[in-house]
Parts: C-alpha cells; sequence; structure tokens
C-alpha cells in the first residue's frame, strides 16, 4: 500500500553528535511516522564552502552511515541534502585553491568570492566527482540544492557574465561583445534581441549539461539512487531559461522525476496570502515537472520553533499539499547546526496525526494532467519573448503569467496551471491567459486558442492582440486606450443592473491596489455583452470592464500591479461576478459562500482547504452535472483515525451540493468518488 512520504531534513553535526541526541532522532521519527531521514550536508551554520573530497569522507559521511544503519532497524531509510552545489551565497567563504574553480560575476559585474562558475569544467568536474562520493552510501534519493540556478545568490543577482561566459557569448554572436553592451542588449526595450536569446540559450543548455554529469557518476556508483532537484521561484528559473522537462531528464535517467517544489511561507503569514502564492510557486512548480514524477514539497519553519509558524499553520502547509498531487513532503522542521530534535516543539503528534489521511491521499493522487477547472497557460520559455519597457533590470523578464491562477484559485474556482509546450491544442476548454502569454504565440495559435475555447484575457493580453492588428477582430475591439491607476481618471468599477451580496449597482475600487484599465471600445455590430464599467469619482461612465465577447471571450482589461498585482480583485462582489460570468460561458466546479476555501477537483476527488482562520459552517460546492450523479464521500480525520461521512442525493440542490460538516480553519479533506 502506498504511503505519504515523511521525509525529515535534519542536520547532524558529527563533533557534536552523541547518543542522547541519536535516540531522540530515532524517537521523532517512530512518533511522528517518518518514512525517511534526508541528512544535510555541509548545512546554514555549518558550512564551510565547497568541501573537498576528504572533508567529506573524513568529516560528513561517517557519523551519517553509522546513524543510517539504525535507521534502517526501525524501518527508516536514508537520503541526502548535500547544503551547495553552486553556492547559496559568500558569506565570507572563498573557494578552497585545491578545487581551482573559478566564481561567478553579475549582470552589474559584481564578482562573488565562493559561487561557482556553471561553465567551468573544473567545478563540473569536481560537482559530478563529490556527488560520487555522497552516492557512496547508497541514499535512496539524492539531492540537489536550489542554489543550483543562476540567480539570488547574494551579493550578485543574475548570472553569469564571467570572461569565460563573455566568450562564449561573443562566439555565438560572432563578435566580441562586452559586459556592459551585452547586458544592454539583452535587457533592452521591445522585441527579445539576439543577446538575449543567446544568454538564455547558454543558461538552459550548462545546467543540462551538469546535471548529466552528475546523473551519469551517481548511477554509476548507486543504480538505486534518485537524484531530485530543489527549485524556488518558477517566475525567476524562466528568467535563466530554465528547460524543466530537459532538465528532469538529465537528473533522472532511469528513474520517475523527483521534484522538491518551494512552499513559499519560512515563517507563518496570512493564511490568505500564503493561498495565492502557494498557486504561484507550488502549483506551477509541480505543473512544470510534469506528471511522471514524485513530488515532494519543502515545508521548512525558519528560524524554527512555534514562535516562528504556529503548529496549526503548519499542519495547513503539510495537508494542503494534497492540491499538488504530492507523494510526500520534505520537513525542514529543526535548526541546521547539529541542536537535534527539540521535543518542546510538538511535531511528532501532528505529524502522526495527518498520517493516515496524507496516505488515503497518496493513495488516490492525481497527476497534474488529471485536474479539472480553468487551465491557466504558463510557458517555460517566457523570457526568451517578453518585451520589456525601460530594459534596466532583470525583473522585466519576469512573466506575470500566474494572475489568473491565484485569483481563481483564492476565490474557491477548480483551476490548475498547464504548461504550454509545441504540442499544446485545447479545443473545448476555458483557458485563461495574462501577462505576455501571447508573446509566445503564432498570430495562427492565438486564434485558434480564441476561437475554439472558453478564454479568459487580461489587458496586456488584448494589447498583444491591438499589436498584432488583425486579431483584435477576435475580441471585437476597434480601439484601445491604455489609462493609467491613480490618474484622476477611473476611481472604481461598477456592475450595472445587477443586486450582489444585496447591494444594488455593487462597485469595485479601480483606484488602489490595482493594475491600469485597458479602455477598449468595441465594434457594436459585434456580440459583446458588457457586465460592468468604469467610473470616475464624479460618477461619470468611462467605458466597459468586464466584458464577453462572442458569449466565450471573458476579458477583464487591467494589467498587473507591479507592487500589488491584482489584489483589487480578492473581493466578494467580484468573486460573485466572475461566478457569475463563468456560469454563464462554461461548467465547472467551485465553492460557495466559504471564502478564503481553495479546491482543486478531477473527475473522482476533489481537495478541499480552508486557508483562513474562520470555521465554515458547512460545505457547499456548486458541482458540475456530471459529477452531481456520482456516489461520492468525504474523508476527515480525527486524531490520527480517519472518518467518513456518505453524500445523500438529496443535499444537492440546485447545482449545489451542501455537506453538513463545519470545515474548520486551515482545515483539509479530501471528497472520493
Amino acid at each position: 500500500m502506498k504511503t505519504y512520504q515523511y521525509s525529515l531534513r535534519f542536520a547532524i553535526d558529527p563533533f557534536n553528535w552523541d547518543d542522547e541526541r541519536e535516540s531522540k532522532l530515532i524517537r521523532f521519527c517512530k512518533e511522528a511516522r517518518i518514512d525517511n531521514v534526508v541528512f544535510f550536508i555541509n548545512p546554514e551554520e555549518l558550512n564551510q564552502g565547497h568541501p573537498t573530497v576528504k572533508q567529506v569522507r573524513e568529516h560528513w559521511l561517517p557519523t551519517i552511515t553509522r546513524v543510517s544503519g539504525k535507521l534502517t532497524e526501525i524501518g527508516v531509510t536514508t537520503s541526502l541534502n548535500p547544503w551547495t552545489t553552486l553556492m547559496h551565497s559568500d558569506r565570507g567563504q572563498k573557494v578552497n585553491p585545491a578545487l581551482g574553480f573559478k566564481t561567478m560575476v553579475d549582470y552589474q559585474g559584481q564578482q562573488s568570492e565562493s559561487i561557482a562558475c556553471p561553465a567551468d569544467s573544473k567545478w563540473i568536474d569536481y560537482i559530478a566527482t563529490i556527488y560520487g562520493e555522497y552516492a557512496k552510501l547508497q541514499p535512496k534519493e539524492l539531492w540537489l540544492e536550489d542554489d543550483f540556478r543562476h540567480y539570488n545568490h547574494t551579493p550578485i543577482k543574475l548570472a553569469c557574465f564571467c570572461k569565460r561566459h563573455m566568450e562564449i557569448y561573443s562566439e555565438m554572436l560572432k563578435r566580441q561583445v562586452t559586459r556592459a553592451e551585452f547586458v544592454q542588449k539583452m535587457l533592452q526595450p521591445g522585441e527579445p534581441t539576439p543577446e538575449r536569446i543567446v544568454y538564455l540559450s547558454v543558461a538552459r543548455a550548462e545546467m543540462k549539461q551538469v546535471a548529466h554529469a552528475i546523473q551519469k557518476t551517481v548511477a554509476k556508483v548507486s543504480p538505486t539512487t534518485r537524484v531530485g532537484l530543489m527549485s524556488s521561484f518558477p517566475e525567476w528559473h524562466a528568467v535563466e531559461g530554465r528547460d524543466w522537462d530537459g532538465l528532469f531528464d538529465e537528473l533522472s535517467g532511469d528513474h520517475r522525476r523527483v521534484s522538491r517544489p518551494h512552499l513559499p511561507a519560512y515563517n507563518e503569514i496570512s493564511p490568505l496570502q500564503y493561498s495565492r502564492v502557494f498557486e504561484r510557486y507550488s502549483r506551477v512548480t509541480a505543473e512544470l515537472v510534469g506528471k511522471n514524477s514524485d513530488v515532494y514539497p519543502e515545508l521548512e519553519s525558519y528560524m524554527y520553533s512555534p514562535f516562528v509558524k504556529s503548529k496549526l499553520f503548519t499542519k495547513l502547509q503539510l495537508e494542503s499539499t494534497q492540491m499538488l498531487g504530492a507523494t510526500g513532503i520534505l520537513l525542514n522542521l529543526f535548526d541546521m547546526m547539529g541542536n537535534g530534535i527539540d521535543e518542546s516543539y510538538g511535531y511528532a503528534k501532528l505529524l502522526a496525526q495527518s498520517k493516515k489521511l496524507m496516505n488515503l491521499g497518496v493513495q488516490h493522487r492525481l497527476d497534474v494532467s488529471q485536474f479539472d477547472g480553468v487551465k491557466v497557460l504558463i510557458s517555460q520559455d517566457a523570457a526568451f519573448n517578453i518585451q520589456t519597457v525601460e530594459g534596466k533590470k532583470p525583473e522585466e523578464l519576469l512573466p506575470k503569467e500566474d494572475s489568473w491562477l491565484a485569483l481563481l484559485g483564492t476565490l474557491g474556482i477548480a483551476c490548475k496551471p498547464e504548461k504550454w509546450t509545441a504540442k499544446s491544442h485545447f479545443e473545448g476548454e476555458t483557458l485563461a491567459v495574462s501577462g505576455q502569454f501571447l508573446n509566445n504565440l503564432a498570430d495562427q495559435q492565438i486564434e485558434e486558442l480564441i476561437k475554439k475555447n472558453v478564454v479568459l484575457l487580461d489587458g496586456e493580453s488584448v494589447q498583444i492582440l491591438f499589436e498584432r492588428s488583425q486579431l483584435r477582430e477576435l475580441i471585437g475591439a476597434k480601439e484601445l486606450e491604455i489609462k493609467r491607476a491613480r490618474t484622476n481618471y477611473q476611481s472604481y468599477e461598477q456592475i450595472d443592473e445587477m443586486t450582489i451580496n444585496g447591494i444594488k449597482n455593487p462597485r469595485v475600487t479601480m483606484l488602489q491596489h490595482t493594475g491600469d484599465y485597458y479602455k477598449i471600445v468595441y465594434d457594436d455590430s459585434k456580440p459583446v455583452e458588457v457586465l460592468s464599467n468604469a467610473y470616475s469619482a464624479k460618477a461619470e461612465k468611462l467605458g466597459p470592464v468586464m466584458a464577453i465577447v462572442n458569449g466565450q471571450t471573458v476579458i477583464l482589461p487591467m494589467n498587473t500591479d507591479p507592487k500589488y498585482g491584482w489584489e483589487s480583485q480578492y473581493y466578494s462582489i467580484k468573486e460573485q461576478l466572475l461566478k457569475h460570468i463563468l456560469n454563464k460561458t462554461t461548467s465547472l466546479d467551485y465553492v460557495v459562500e466559504m471564502p478564503g476555501t481553495k479546491l482543486t477537483a478531477s473527475s473522482n476527488q476533489t481537495v478541499l482547504s480552508n486557508f483562513t482562520i474562520d470555521d465554515q459552517e458547512q460545505i457547499q460546492i456548486h458541482l458540475t452535472k456530471t459529477k452531481q450523479l456520482q456516489d461520492w464521500k468525504l474523508y476527515y480525520h480525527v486524531g490520527v483515525e480517519v472518518q467518513s461521512l456518505q453524500i445523500k442525493p438529496e443535499w444537492i440542490r440546485n447545482d449545489v451540493l451542501t455537506i453538513p460538516y463545519q470545515l474548520k480553519g486551515l482545515e483539509t479533506v479530501i471528497l472520493l468518488a
């Protein structure tokens, strides 16, 4: 029977290890139902820079090997988490001269003292060799840390622009180019330049080359060991040109892919805020890695203890990973400097209580391709196609293709990220597009997308249709004018001739925490239904906001505010309007009158997570007609035991299933057919 793998990330200091710490670890693994211990090597406060083979052999592996043997006796497997590949940040460290490899230089010319240049053949040989040493322990999984990237290596930023890389770039461009000239061209406004394509292509290829070298060496030493990759922010990985399929193919060899998505809350934040970033980071990463993968999200509490994160919030993070189709979790719950298990935190009881529900979820595990709802299109090639405006900072290359995902998911509407590839084809689907996603597509692909599907578009998407003038007819539009926010033009959006939450003609701000207004003039001869309009502070009607074109293209004419994103749209009035629009254009699942509750849905499973501290008095879900005919059962846990509630047909009225179960704050439950 499949089990949800609890993998405890754990730091041993070989010079500060004793029988008491060992017995606490063994006891915790038993009580918390830990399946796998992932031992750090050279982590955080114990980090001494890039370790030599001698240090690994004499310092780290002997103690880990001994403790691993004790874990085997209680049925717990061992994995390894070396804390450095390129190196996270300098922190005063320098490359050991005996290792002999060079370091990164960022786009501004700053040089690191310890962060390896990924094109240095000496470093590639070193990292493959050192991973071969780790593999001698025969670990279940051998991880690459999320420092395996080109950005965010304090104190430097986007890299690498060292002398070696500049020679590579010059050779590909067939002319000598300086770093300053190359960066200026790489970021310059307008159409992507050859310099940008060269940078992204080189970054993409060299990381796959390194991954291949590591996997090849590990496979020779330990054929059963799987090489996994830890990831951070998907949009920044786009800025380094990451080829997710290619990279994981190189890392995986003959094994299934092993991925650790980031759960974006090292410290406790508002559960509602976590709801949004969970969509943008965790769900997007799980989609980019693909369905043929084992997904172990990262639950980290830094700087550790319940002073950093409440146990209920930790429980939400753990149990809501069901929404990712996760096969387990990496638990970084204790410090990384050798204190070992702190039993006062009470984590063993928490983990034990959730284990049976998590096992149930993995036994009915969904892969990312099975989720229903609105498909929010994303592309790993976004940075190749984005058009910059100012051309000054790498941040201008960050894609904004996940705006609909965070919004719809937080409003309790079934949705999923959907990776666009050369083989993508959609017909009869409900899709959502934001930012400059359409710049990844040719005109014919855009036309097919809009004509054959229900599509939600934002303002930047509309702008791209106008820039390719022959495509504006797809939305029946004649003119477009961008009105910047907070310029004394638009003040609020009014939903005319509707009553929502008992309010006639309700209003939503267009002044604060919002994007710019894309004022569209529609062709009167085209079938356009306007549902809301923009108004000035003097109640002057300015133009349409929410509209449905041809009965299937939904337009939200705004872009993403650089600081606040779409915060203005996270509002009960806009929630009701969007669900009204979706009812008119498509059929999908969503929660009803359960603010802050999210769901993921498939043909035979729905996961519900309450991302608020409020109890929901009952569960209400708008179901598709097909699902209303199915036999459903609700599963939840009380203490360590999983209990169930049979769904009765009479609980469905007017397409809404009402379950008399109080969904507690921060609780996750599972519906199975």
